[in-house]
């Protein structure tokens, strides 16, 4: 609890205070909706959501790693050498590659009709998401979400160490993505996203399911393309409506949407589905 919540208030809070506070007023240079902000009521909802989230998140994670610690089925191994050195380089990108697509599944079910309804659509209520975000989703998917990243523990050999790392990495830089402010992946990170990648998806909803890795998206065709509309009343499985079949109000609306897009936050440094 002491680590989540820790790093919850603490790196949010620094992200709320040194762009939301500190840049107030200066959102264009790095803001990926700079004209819009999350309502007060909201910035509110989502912090308590957050916190529920982390109570569901940190129980689940406090059981599992009692059940190991006590003896129970899994694969976690401490030793450095237990296994050859090769397995221990390999499971990174292993675990890693794993739990994304798993959990890009998961989260594309969850705007399936029936679940977005009940469950997925509290995380939708931020249309412009901030830090705060990332954890208020309902408590059945995070739960789900959980069970799905810890899964590997239990099927090949895990180094502790890795676990650990790669748990905080998925931490951390899910709330980056959820931080609504115009960052961009290293360049030591060819699969990660830029922020924009997953503010497009709050803003939009029906697309961009990826989270660490945007590829899976690319693979499975639901990532936003050019000529589509999209948006809560969309097509849920990614597809988009054609421009074509869309009316000149609906149009109208398409280009507000895209206008309202920060261009410094997209790599390119500008705009890249702008409309005319």
């Amino acid at each position: 609890m002491a680590i989540g919540y820790g790093i919850y208030f603490g790196f949010c809070g620094y992200l709320e205070w040194k762009y939301y506070v500190k840049k107030r007023g200066k959102e264009a240079q790095w803001k990926c909706q700079p004209n819009r902000h999350l309502p007060r009521h909201l910035f509110w909802d989502q912090i308590k959501w957050g916190c529920i989230g982390l109570v569901v998140t940190n129980a689940v994670s406090a059981a599992v790693a009692t059940h190991v610690k006590c003896g129970g089925f899994s694969k976690v191994y401490i030793a450095f050498g237990q296994y050859p050195w090769w397995w221990w380089i390999l499971q990174w990108p292993v675990i890693f590659f794993q739990q994304d697509y798993v959990t890009y599944w998961i989260h594309r079910s969850f705007h399936s009709k029936f679940l977005f309804k009940h469950f997925h659509s509290v995380h939708h209520r931020y249309f412009q998401p901030t830090p705060w975000s990332v954890t208020a989703i309902h408590p059945v998917e995070l739960i789900v979400v959980q069970l799905a990243m810890v899964t590997p523990i239990f099927i090949y050999p895990v180094h502790w160490f890795p676990f650990y790392a790669l748990a905080l990495y998925t931490y951390y830089h899910g709330i980056v993505q959820h931080s609504g402010v115009a960052l961009k992946a290293q360049w030591w990170q060819p699969w990660q996203p830029d922020c924009m990648f997953h503010d497009n998806h709050h803003q939009y909803c029906h697309v961009n399911y990826g989270f660490n890795c945007f590829m899976w998206d690319k693979i499975h065709g639901s990532m936003r393309k050019i000529d589509r509309c999209y948006s809560e009343n969309t097509d849920s499985w990614g597809s988009g409506r054609p421009l074509a079949d869309l009316s000149s109000k609906e149009r109208y609306r398409e280009i507000q949407e895209r206008i309202a897009e920060n261009p410094i936050a997209y790599r390119e440094q500008f705009n890249p589905y702008l409309l005319q």
